[in-house]
């Protein structure tokens, strides 16, 4: 072998040990700053429950039993977490707001795909979904109980409602904005309209698509809560409903802090999701 060759090799050597420890220093200070963050995140809730569990005993005309501690919060906890009260109420919370959730997926996206590819129909029902959509989702709970009754339908409907309008619009603006010549180029290969669709539209209109998903799973928790207070037998909301008639804050936080667990843990777990379905999309979703 020749010194060329052996010098070639060694540099070629060198670079891919160059390589590697650049990789390596890059993913631990990646791992560091992770750290970091959790650590800071961390440090800021112990501050806020340290803050929160001394100011009520400190600030004077503070009735702690209306403005109860952390400590007294969790000891209203341990008991319903034993009784199982709890998690069957977070259980039927998130039983009717996945199932109209799912329901406002499958109309949200067919009817913003129709609206924005066929323009008649567009102009058709333009006035009534806009005029629909202006309406508070909060004005209709009255008509849905008298319409289906305090039972599931009517807290399924309304979450569907609340969710449908978001789905729709991003939907409809996604794929109506796909540029011309995507479909063009898609035309003259031969794609029909349906491979058209699968194929083009739906995955240019997917980031917008996404966008009113996570959107929609933001406002289905916050119909749920106005459901299950108007009336309901059972969920989050509705525990918090009870507890404010019998004066139980400490419960009332316990709820009102479920709902907000509920809301971070579904919108991560939905990034995470998208990250994994969707990978060349996942790295532009905030959070």
């Amino acid at each position: 072998m020749s010194p060329d060759s052996d010098s070639q090799a060694e540099r070629t050597l060198n670079a891919k040990v160059l390589e590697e420890n650049f990789i390596a220093e890059l993913h631990g200070k990646k791992r560091k700053q992770l750290v970091s963050l959790i650590l800071l995140n961390l440090l800021g809730i112990v501050l806020f429950l340290l803050a929160w569990e001394i100011l009520p005993r400190i600030v004077p005309n503070v009735n702690i039993l209306m403005f109860p501690p952390p400590s007294s919060v969790v000891d209203a906890l341990l008991p319903l977490l034993m009784s199982g009260e709890l998690v069957n109420n977070i259980f039927i919370s998130l039983q009717r707001a996945m199932a109209g959730f799912a329901l406002a997926i499958v109309l949200g996206i067919a009817a913003g795909l129709l609206t924005a590819r066929f323009w008649p129909l567009q102009h058709l029902t333009d006035p009534v979904l806009q005029g629909f959509r202006s309406i508070p989702v909060i004005a209709l709970v009255p008509l849905s109980l008298i319409w289906f009754g305090i039972g599931e339908a009517s807290k399924i409907a309304l979450i569907t409602w609340g969710a449908f309008f978001p789905i729709w619009i991003a939907t409809f603006i996604g794929v109506r904005d796909v540029h011309s010549v995507y479909l063009r180029s898609a035309a003259s290969l031969g794609a029909g309209q349906l491979q058209t669709m699968i194929y083009v539209i739906l995955p240019s209109a997917l980031p917008l698509i996404l966008a009113g998903l996570r959107q929609a799973l933001a406002i289905a928790l916050i119909v749920l809560v106005a459901a299950e207070i108007a009336g309901a037998r059972g969920g989050v909301a509705y525990m918090v409903a009870i507890s404010h008639q019998l004066f139980r804050i400490d419960i009332m936080f316990i709820g009102l802090a479920v709902l907000g667990a509920l809301g971070f843990v579904l919108d991560r777990l939905f990034v995470f999701v998208s990250r994994k379905l969707f990978p060349w999309y996942g790295r532009d979703m905030a959070g």
